[in-house]
């Protein structure tokens, strides 16, 4: 009797043993899916939160119908192809926006922030970009005539085959030029700029991509070109500088 006892004890510890260990592989992924999706929602705010987007829905709107929306939140928003002439964005937070082919002429984005946003093939003729945070920006294929970046942060942005070359004109003899005094330009890809008559004076152009830019007849006073990369690059003077060219 005490063995069949002993036997039975055995078996039923045996068994809660399989049961917790079956409870134990079944939590396992049921956990893990429990950390993915906090992990998810903490890393898209639109998930933890989920009036953001209506937020900017209605700021893109409100955008549309008064061409003005300072300090407001635009990060992220699609605003693609859109007409924004004289647009008032001053202080607007557009990081990682699409603004491609955006018609921005004569717009304030004074101190706005444009991180990784997309300006690319936008018309952005006279446009204020004074103090603008635009690290990582695209502004590739833009038109930059008489545009401020004055003390503006551009480091890591695309310019390639943007165009801003300037000129004087014949009759009043007014300057026409894009402004880049003061803007921090490190590391930005530069190539193929057009930027005749550029202000660069105190801009920093370290680790620059210049290759086929053209800077000629701009002002390069206490412009910092150190480990610039030059190569078919135009400068002030008309020359051209290759040494950097493999």
């Amino acid at each position: 009797m005490l063995i069949l006892i002993q036997k039975s004890l055995v078996k039923i510890t045996s068994l809660s043993q399989h049961y917790q260990s079956i409870m134990l592989n079944l939590s396992k992924p049921l956990f893990a899916g429990i950390l993915t999706i906090i992990a998810i929602a903490n890393a898209s705010p639109s998930l933890a939160d989920p009036s953001s987007d209506r937020l900017q829905a209605a700021n893109r709107q409100r955008l549309i119908e008064t061409n003005r929306c300072q300090g407001c939140n635009l990060q992220n928003t699609d605003l693609s192809g859109l007409k924004l002439i004289g647009a008032n964005l001053n202080k607007a937070n557009l990081q990682g926006a699409n603004l491609r082919s955006v018609d921005l002429r004569g717009a304030n984005l004074q101190e706005a922030l444009l991180t990784q946003a997309d300006l690319s093939y936008a018309d952005l003729r006279v446009t204020n970009f004074s103090k603008a945070n635009l690290q990582g920006a695209n502004l590739s294929n833009t038109h930059l005539l008489e545009a401020s970046f004055l003390q503006s942060n551009l480091q890591e942005a695309n310019l390639t085959d943007s165009y801003g070359d300037g000129n004087v004109d014949a009759f009043s003899l007014v300057k026409q030029f894009v402004n880049l005094e003061g803007a921090n330009l490190l590391k930005a890809n530069l190539t193929n700029a057009k930027l005749g008559f550029a202000n660069l004076e105190s801009a920093n152009l370290s680790e620059a991509n210049l290759v086929d830019a053209n800077l000629e007849n701009s002002s390069l006073i206490n412009t910092n070109l150190k480990n610039a990369k030059l190569c078919n690059t135009t400068l002030q003077d008309g020359s051209v500088n290759s040494q950097d060219c493999r």
